[in-house]
């Protein structure tokens, strides 16, 4: 098998020229020093078999380079590294070869420019962190159509028994934040042996936080404070959930119903009134924006 991997490396890196060269130098070189033995092995008798060596190889470039063309030089260069690479298994870079050679330009034009582009597009390079080109492209097309979700595209709407749904295009238009985790699970560790366990106890109540801007005549904190008197009146007495129970449809990427499609991401949720909080300020001209915070 060596002998059979040295040949296929010599004609892959070499062609079929530069292994004759290379076999009449070897020749010659051998020759050269069984004559520079002949002469008693002394440094004359060594340089003048160099000397003869490197004569009797330029003889032999200069009778080829007579005898054949530069186009069939081209051609048997490009056979030679074609049959090395089929000899290693390597037919894919045969075949590129074959392309970038230019010796099919006539029958296919352009074909080594296409080899040298099929090249460069399935070689991997560190400007796209080791992949290839091919790759990179495919990672950029799947992220340009891909619709991201944008965070100040959502809707929503705000509805109860006591005062309707009237309120939700005020909350719509006016609110400019809102925090919340949909789904929270508590949980208690339990040390067994060199083991933990997480022992599951259930759902933990979700805190809807709504930072909103609101009209001179405060029409959202006139609602909201509504909603807290049928909560926890100032006499004692606390109300009906039935009454001051808050729905909360919210809409992710899509501001209104018409816009909305099938399939759209949404939380639905029932809330009571928790917490308003007012800023007000003499030091800036801004908008003034209201905490309201719903459990």
């Amino acid at each position: 098998m060596s002998l059979y991997n040295n040949i296929a490396k010599t004609l892959s890196q070499k062609g079929a020229i530069g292994s004759a060269i290379t076999g009449a130098t070897s020749i010659t070189g051998n020759i050269g020093r069984h004559a520079a033995n002949m002469m008693g092995g002394g440094e004359l008798a060594q340089a003048v078999s160099r000397i003869g060596a490197a004569t009797a190889t330029n003889v032999v470039r200069n009778a080829i380079n007579e005898h054949i063309p530069i186009q069939a030089h081209r051609a048997l260069n490009v056979g030679g590294g074609v049959l090395g690479d089929i000899l290693q298994g390597d037919i894919n870079s045969a075949g590129l070869r074959v392309l970038d050679s230019g010796l099919l330009n006539d029958i296919l034009p352009g074909m080594s420019a296409v080899a040298s582009q099929t090249a460069y597009w399935g070689r991997p390079t560190p400007v796209f962190g080791g992949i290839t080109p091919t790759e990179a492209q495919q990672i950029y097309e799947t992220m340009r159509w891909a619709k991201l979700s944008k965070k100040n595209l959502y809707l929503i709407e705000v509805s109860s028994e006591l005062m309707g749904d009237w309120v939700s295009p005020w909350f719509n238009m006016f609110a400019t934040d809102m925090d919340y985790a949909p789904y929270t699970i508590s949980g208690e560790k339990k040390r067994i042996g060199g083991a933990i366990v997480d022992s599951v106890q259930g759902n933990e109540p979700v805190e809807l936080r709504v930072t909103t801007m609101d009209d001179k005549f405060g029409t959202l904190r006139k609602w909201y404070i509504a909603h807290h008197y049928f909560t926890a009146a100032s006499d004692g007495t606390v109300g009906l959930p039935a009454m001051y129970a808050i729905k909360f449809r919210i809409v992710h990427s899509f501001i209104t119903n018409n816009s909305t499609p099938r399939g759209a991401y949404e939380d639905i949720g029932w809330f009571r009134p928790s917490n308003i909080e007012y800023s007000l300020s003499r030091r800036e001209d801004a908008m003034q924006e209201i905490q309201m915070t719903f459990s």
